[in-house]
């Protein structure tokens, strides 16, 4: 697969390594998928890497393709004077502990490795996750580089994760949303869902907007919001996230054929329908990525708060607060993750005042204060009053078979240990 950043214009006043000319004295921060695509690009231009280094303890002292993986103080000490390239999709946090923690202030990104390369060969790594498809490969690099962007630019570019319904066709164990707790989901009104987008967006520039649920095929004002949200000049990219098992109409496929728009199609194992649905995709001309993302236990939550270091270390690792993740708006508020979101309103665990915007709120020059606060990428990581109990909405938990279903009557187990 050939792929090219749509907007390289973004980064033409950001300084470009010499990585040949550094070749021999280059070491990676990151023995993830980035790390993993930088080392395979360097190497096919003939650029020599000493190491990986990494937080995680599983991973140090392992070989990740033919690299040995150091702690990230162990690269420090073997190579004092070597050239950093972070890259964890958690970029900014993992980019400021290798310059200030670490010292090595000549830290870089990759970011000029990935605006246009071929990935022809790097799909049969066997060093690739299990979760990752080839179709998902542009939406890996899009995200890294807002990412990207936000370390490197004065501009924030924002994002934003849209819940708009509650109704879901499937009753999954492991669901993140914990949309099967509710006992009478409920669909949002077009009305209200629209002005609260509105609301956050305010002259703001986003990179993209994920539309999610529930089922966000089974929400029918889908189509009107799309294209309500297509013709806004400050939005790059509209992503439909869905679970696989509804096909779409006639209505909604012409909404989904719009150039801004991309629908993830989950892989939720024997439940999807995918071949039909990337039937109608292709032959439809909608653009689409396949998500073969793994499955894992649904997070437990502690009666008693974190230790400071094991605080630090979930939220860094949170895929949602790591580097301010994309804020999760749902029925009129901003909150930090769907887990801290639904817990809220489900009445299990009520979030402060200050770990959520409440976007239909009167004094509107206030709310925009706190709006910007809440999402600019810029600023240190807030720490919600959930985030001091959990485990991190991340990926190094149990991992458990996709989509387990709920016996009838059966509610999801919210743990607090």
């Amino acid at each position: 697969m050939k792929y090219k950043y749509a907007h390289p214009e973004f980064f033409e006043s950001v300084p470009r390594p010499d990585f040949e000319l550094l070749s021999g004295n280059l070491v990676i921060y990151g023995a993830g998928f980035q790390g993993l695509l930088a080392a395979y690009l360097l190497e096919q231009q003939g650029v020599k890497v000493l190491c990986f280094g990494d937080q995680d303890e599983k991973k140090q002292g392992t070989i990740y393709y033919n690299l040995p993986v150091y702690s990230p103080e162990e690269m420090k000490k073997r190579y004092p004077q070597a050239i950093p390239i972070v890259t964890p999709y958690n970029l900014r946090p993992a980019f400021e502990y290798v310059k200030n923690k670490l010292g090595y202030e000549n830290a870089v990104t990759p970011f000029s490795l990935f605006l246009e390369f071929d990935s022809l060969g790097f799909d049969e790594l066997p060093e690739i996750p299990d979760w990752y498809h080839p179709d998902s490969l542009p939406y890996h690099i899009d995200m890294f580089f807002r990412k990207c962007l936000n370390l490197h630019l004065n501009v924030s570019f924002f994002s934003l994760d849209v819940c708009v319904t509650e109704v879901c066709n499937l009753r999954c164990k492991n669901c993140t949303s914990l949309m099967p707790s509710y006992s009478k989901p409920r669909h949002f009104e077009l009305t209200n869902v629209f002005q609260d987008i509105n609301t956050v967006l305010n002259k703001r520039f986003f990179h993209h907007l994920i539309i999610e649920g529930g089922e966000a095929f089974l929400w029918k004002p889908l189509p009107e919001l799309l294209d309500l949200l297509c013709s806004r000049q400050e939005i790059m990219e509209i992503i439909v996230i869905t679970n696989g098992t509804i096909l779409p109409d006639a209505h909604l496929i012409k909404a989904l054929q719009h150039p801004k728009v991309t629908v993830q199609l989950s892989d939720y194992g024997k439940l999807s329908r995918k071949k039909e649905l990337l039937s109608i995709f292709c032959s439809n001309h909608i653009k689409h990525w396949l998500f073969m993302q793994k499955w894992y236990e649904l997070t437990a939550f502690h009666r008693k708060k974190l230790t400071e270091p094991k605080l630090r270390h979930v939220t860094t690792g949170c895929c949602k607060l790591g580097g301010n993740g994309d804020p999760y708006l749902m029925d009129g508020k901003l909150y930090r993750c769907p887990i801290q979101g639904n817990l809220h309103r489900l009445g299990i665990f009520e979030s402060d005042d200050s770990d959520y915007v409440n976007l239909r709120q009167s004094d509107k020059d206030k709310m925009q204060r706190e709006i910007e606060e809440f999402i600019n990428v810029k600023k240190t990581v807030h720490i919600t009053k959930l985030c001091h109990h959990c485990n991190g909405r991340g990926y190094t938990g149990v991992e458990v078979p996709p989509a387990q279903q709920l016996a009838p009557g059966e509610r999801i187990q919210v743990r607090f240990e």
